[in-house]
């Protein structure tokens, strides 16, 4: 058996309608990298870039 983790986003900062699921990532480093990346396209597009307390991090088990 295996770990991973679904990235949802969690709306913290609207009214919660907006709970989005993102990706599927094998460790908590994954997700740090992910963010890094997101935050970087983000930051291309004009956009402000997202903290960690706004994903929630669903540990998942996945078995062979």
């Amino acid at each position: 058996m295996e770990k991973a983790y679904l990235v949802r986003y969690n709306d913290c900062y609207g009214n919660g309608d907006n709970k989005t699921d993102e990706i599927i990532v094998k460790s908590k480093d994954d997700f740090n990298r992910w963010l890094k990346e997101r935050n970087e396209e983000r930051e291309e597009a004009g956009e402000i870039e997202e903290n960690a307390e706004e994903f929630d991090l669903i540990e998942l088990e996945i078995f062979k």
